[in-house]
């Protein structure tokens, strides 16, 4: 399995394999700092939207019209909707069972038809695990694993940085919690199919 130091590296790599079946990396530090990659399709500011509003947090009538486009994701790019409930869900798994295999999020909001176009979620899953650390004195590692039915390669900045937000909120919570440090872990990336455009 390829490791990369940072989205980017993946996502230059990506550029270059796609169209391909089965690419799967390791980004090893999910640090925003990794998380981050702005191209000409999304800057940061718009990149930051996404995060919030897929995370489930308020976002403004101004901002949806500054940032939302169909071709940045649309419908089928929406993971908002019971997304807080989804996260709090991970985070109690967590922090009462932190050896669970049950912390993980499904996109869908119900069963869908290969039909439904806005159903059919590009990402299918994200599963949470805690690993034992003993960096900076901190006891658990959050990791996450991004399973992705397919995958475009110039969205897929967006997808990196919503999971990169998600992370966060649930490492944030758990803090919150158990009043003790959680050290950010690494990302891996699933995705059966990856194309160099949503038009492919």
């Amino acid at each position: 399995m390829n490791t990369y130091s940072s989205a980017l590296e993946m996502y230059d790599y990506a550029l270059k394999e796609a169209p391909t079946f089965d690419f799967v990396g390791v980004i090893e530090s999910f640090t925003e700092e990794n998380a981050l990659v702005e191209t000409e399709l999304f800057d940061e500011q718009s990149l930051k939207y996404y995060g919030k509003k897929n995370c489930g947090m308020e976002v403004s009538e101004k901002e949806k019209e500054l940032f939302e486009t169909e071709y940045r994701g649309g419908s089928q790019g929406d993971y908002s909707i019971e997304m807080s409930e989804k996260i709090d869900n991970v985070v109690e798994s967590l922090v009462n069972f932190p050896e669970t295999k049950r912390a993980v999020i499904m996109m869908n909001n119900e069963w869908w038809k290969h039909q439904d176009t806005d159903e059919a979620k590009c990402c299918r899953e994200l599963h949470f695990r805690l690993t034992s650390s003993e960096i900076n004195n901190t006891k658990w590692k959050l990791s996450c694993t991004g399973i992705f039915r397919a995958q475009a390669v110039d969205i897929m900045p967006k997808n990196f940085y919503f999971v990169f937000n998600i992370m966060e909120v649930v490492r944030e919570k758990i803090i919150d919690s158990i009043e003790s440090n959680i050290e950010t872990g690494s990302y891996t990336h699933f995705v059966t199919t990856l194309v160099p455009t949503r038009y492919d």
